[in-house]
């Protein structure tokens, strides 16, 4: 309410001068009908922003004049600076503007500001022209000279609107204010001659409105601003969530509206002789003779060769241009659009007529008032062999086979001269699906890494035809980022491989194709993992209205509009691992609240297939049905399939092997292609390095991690590649990149590690003070104090290391997790033995890590000498955590203790693949 830019003109059919008839700025005293409010009674030290905010109309002899009488309280700066420049906006073809006041109000002072001379400037102004919109509206502004923080300016005016298109009938449509805005003088009034029905509303909050007889004149007022409105759900209908307006209007019924515009829609009245068109129409009949098919061509025609310009000048919010004159210009909004194609449909035989509706208003539109201003589009309803077609000239992508999909609107309201009731829109399910997805996961590496996601998506319809036009418009850079940003929509984290899109315009298919690398939709479930199938609709699905609030149960639920959606899922799995399992329900066929979910799914071999269609109608679901419909909706989400890995399905650190690391030669192929689409970005290496680090490819992974450092040498960078080099047991360098980290950024997490590799060299006493400096005894106490018992160990200073760890558990008890360290601390560095069994035990039964609590005790009992009980452990340790390599190392151990040939090849393999892990337990004892 800042900005003086008050219009009150009646909504109109936007689609959405010759000469101007008035384009000056009149100024006058009040009309003799305004009951001005006196001056002598604003408050000037009321807190409210708008002191005084007085609208005041009056219908007459086929014309509304509306009298805007505004004082704004200018208490910032920024008040003071969105009010120093009046702006006013009026329709010079309907009517005037007539500027009664511009006051200051300051104190006891009233200042005159058109006394002193300041005037109105006329601008011509399409501020909405880049949106393709012209509406003939004049703009005058006036900076207001002198204004001070403190003061109150007050501008009054009247505007008249007479629209010649309504033949004599009048409407206006005016928003009300509501709180929070406060107002400490508000109102809206409207009379009328008592000799003149007068149809009003207001709506949709129950709002108190008085009326009254003055005089010769009838008049209804409503004091403002209105109550703050009740919160409402987000999926309400628009009957309920619309913003409260005042209607009023001469208009008796539909039919009135419906009649008012025939003569101008009636297509017999126009000549399409002009040679082009004609040709146009003559190549229609020539390509087919099938009514339907030419309808299709027709609306093809004005979508394709006629650009969009809304011309609301001289009459144009209502009466459209001629269809000759709209050809030759090539241009139109939605009325001259829908005028040429139901001149074409004429000529060509085929019924139709033109339609009224709303983009947004939804099932509003019932509750209105009948009037012209209800409506913002129009399109054309044809009808052939008895089944309606709605064609709309400013859409796109129609074709034959979707002409038959019915758009979102909930009403509309025919143009005919004798006149129609305001009808619904039956909808339909869409003929074909509006999104067609086919997705094939390349999952043959096995669970543990990326998989290669091949994706195909159709789009037909309005977003087909946008993408049509990127296609033809874009540059090779613009497109690469079109198919990024759509991977990343529909994927998520992705690296892109490659991808195109393209556009059929015969058929009006557009299709978007691109193969990425995506992280692994495996999930460990126990021992095991697990996939959700992501990729249907069904996964995800979430029904679940809110209609908890006694003030909500009766409120319908929007469904939103017609759609038809499907997917195709397939899944390559290893070839050589059986074992793979599906869950849930592979095959349903449920309806809930307007959808029906039609799934079908099979596991034939290494091959996992399903796809899924889905159906929605829209409308609107009764509050009263909720229940049984979200019942019905959760068992559709409880039934999606998902797939189960074998329990003995190889694990990452088993790659090291020839025959499993084959499994990723596409992987590497398709990584290459991410780094190649964009050579010069550290991200595209640091993926690769990940993957190949998983892999055991640590010389790979080195190469990329070191690339990528060249190009951004970030801590996090060189600590990733500390880590790799760490896992090859090469200490110095490990160490080194872990002190460019820590230089780079010294956080706590960079000291931790810098401490722990310092530890490990033996630089003992650099190490404790590190720790000494960076432990706030904070949220990251505990790990500091691990780490500082390691260091101490590592320096030979067992007891100590075991003392702090003892302390630690003394502060913080019951903590299963503590004791889990301090078991494992006893057992690696064979010390504190004598209360081992308890301090273990406590870790297993007690820790949030039962695998890690497990592994620890595992290795307490292989240093005691309890083999039988060790494979127990780690057998239960590696049923929960295959993952693990640390545990089958251990484990390997017991089987050599225990004459297992098996365990010395493991510890030959691991050993050899990981020597930093080697490295490692041969200090707690256990050297291959």
């Amino acid at each position: 309410m800042r900005r003086l830019g008050l219009s009150f003109a009646a909504s109109v059919v936007v689609c959405a001068q010759p000469a101007l008839a008035d384009d000056i700025v009149h100024y006058g005293a009040e009309p003799v009908w305004v009951d001005v409010y006196d001056k002598g009674r604003i408050d000037l030290e009321s807190s409210s922003p708008l002191p005084v905010l007085d609208i005041q109309q009056r219908i007459e002899q086929g014309t509304v004049a509306v009298y805007a009488d505004q004082a704004l309280k200018l208490d910032s700066p920024v008040a003071l600076t969105q009010a120093g420049t009046s702006v006013l906006t009026w329709q010079p073809d309907k009517g005037t503007l007539t500027v009664h006041r511009v006051e200051i109000l300051r104190g006891d002072e009233t200042i005159d500001v058109l006394a002193d001379g300041s005037v109105y400037t006329v601008l011509r102004r399409e501020t909405r022209l880049e949106q393709r919109l012209i509406d003939g509206s004049l703009t005058a502004t006036m900076p207001v000279p002198g204004l001070q923080i403190g003061d109150v300016l007050r501008i009054s005016f009247t505007q008249t609107l007479k629209d010649d298109a309504l033949q004599g009938q009048v409407q206006q449509v005016s928003p009300l204010l509501i709180k929070p805005v406060e107002a400490t003088f508000g109102r809206l009034k409207l009379s009328w001659p008592k000799d003149e029905t007068v149809h009003w509303t207001v709506g949709p909050d129950d709002v108190e409105a008085r009326e009254a007889s003055e005089g010769q004149f009838h008049s209804v007022e409503i004091d403002l601003p209105l109550a703050k409105r009740e919160d409402l759900p987000f999926d309400a209908p628009m009957s309920v969530t619309r913003p409260p307006i005042f209607q009023a209007t001469t208009f008796s019924d539909w039919q009135a509206v419906s009649s008012v515009f025939a003569s101008v829609y009636d297509p017999a009245q126009y000549d399409l002789s002009e040679a082009s068109l004609s040709e146009e129409i003559a190549s229609i009949r020539q390509q087919s003779d099938d009514p339907l098919q030419q309808a299709a061509l027709a609306t093809q025609l004005v979508q394709n060769k006629i650009g969009y310009l809304l011309n609301g000048m001289a009459g144009g919010n209502y009466i459209p241009q001629a269809p000759a004159e709209t050809w030759t210009l090539r241009y139109g909004d939605c009325k001259a659009k829908t005028l040429l194609l139901l001149s074409i449909l004429h000529e060509l035989g085929i019924p139709a007529e033109a339609a009224l509706v709303h983009s947004s208003l939804g099932d509003a539109v019932s509750d209105l008032l009948p009037m012209a201003a209800d409506f913002d589009h129009v399109l054309v309803r044809a009808t052939i062999d008895g089944k309606d077609y709605w064609l709309d000239g400013t859409s796109s992508g129609t074709r034959l086979a979707n002409i038959a999909d019915t758009p979102g609107f909930r009403y509309f309201l025919p143009i005919r001269a004798e006149g129609s009731d305001l009808l619904a829109l039956e909808p339909r399910i869409p003929s074909v699906p509006t999104a067609a997805m086919a997705v094939t996961l390349d999952q043959r590496a096995g669970i543990d890494f990326p998989s290669i996601a091949d994706i195909e998506v159709r789009l037909t319809g309005p977003i087909a035809s946008t993408v049509g036009a990127l296609a033809k418009q874009a540059n090779d850079e613009q497109k690469k980022d079109f198919v990024d940003g759509f991977a990343q929509s529909t994927l998520g984290s992705a690296s892109i491989a490659d991808g195109s899109f393209s556009y059929d315009e015969e058929t009006g298919v557009a299709t978007i194709g691109f193969t990425a690398v995506h992280t692994s939709p495996w999930r460990s479930d126990g021992g095991r993992k697990r996939q959700r199938l992501t990729s249907l609709p069904s996964a995800d699905l979430d029904f679940d209205p809110d209609r908890s609030r006694p003030a909500w149960r009766d409120i319908p639920v929007n469904l939103g509009v017609p759609a038809l959606e499907a997917y195709n899922l397939q899944i390559l799995l290893p070839d050589d691992e059986p074992g793979y399992l599906v869950r849930g329900r592979p095959d349903i066929d449920i309806a809930f609240a307007g959808n029906r979910v039609v799934r079908t799914a099979e596991l034939a071999g290494s091959t996992f297939t399903a796809s899924e269609r889905v159906e929605s109608l829209g409308g609107e679901l009764p509050a009263s049905e909720l229940p049984a419909e979200k019942a019905k909706a959760q068992r559709v989400k409880n039934s999606a399939p998902f797939l189960l890995a074998p329990i003995d399905a190889p694990r990452s650190w088993e790659y090291g092997r020839p025959e499993l690391r084959k499994r990723t030669v596409r992987l590497e192929e398709e990584y290459q292609k991410v780094i190649d689409r964009d050579p010069d970005e550290a991200w595209t290496y640091l993926n690769r390095a990940r993957f190949r680090f998983g892999a055991t490819d640590f010389d790979g992974a080195l190469d990329d991690y070191t690339k990528a450092i060249a190009l951004d040498s970030t801590a996090d960078n060189f600590v990733a590649r500390a880590s790799v080099y760490h896992t090859l047991g090469e200490m110095p360098k490990s160490l080194q990149d872990a002190r460019k980290a820590f230089e780079i950024s010294p956080s706590a997490d960079n000291a931790l590690l810098l401490a722990s590799y310092l530890g490990e060299v033996g630089e003992t006493d650099e190490a404790i003070a590190l720790i000494d400096e960076f432990d706030d005894y904070g949220e990251n106490h505990e790990s500091f104090v691990q780490t500082r018992a390691d260091i101490l160990a590592y320096g030979g200073r067992l007891d100590e290391g075991l003392t702090e760890l003892d302390a630690l558990i003394e502060e913080r008890p019951a903590q299963g997790h503590l004791y889990n360290a301090s078991c494992w601390y006893r057992a690696r560095f064979d010390v504190g033995l004598d209360g081992i069994g308890a301090v273990c035990d406590r870790a297993v039964t007690q820790g949030s890590s039962a695998a890690s609590a497990l592994d620890s005790r595992a290795m307490a009992w292989l240093k005691a000498g309890e083999l039988g009980k060790a494979l127990e452990d780690a057998d239960a340790a590696i049923a929960l955590r295959p993952q693990f390599r640390q545990t089958h190392y251990l484990k390997a151990f017991v089987q050599r203790a225990m004459g297992d040939e098996a365990g010395e090849q493991q510890i030959r393999y691991l050993s050899q693949t990981f020597p930093g892990m080697a490295q490692e337990y041969a200090r707690y004892g256990l050297k291959p």
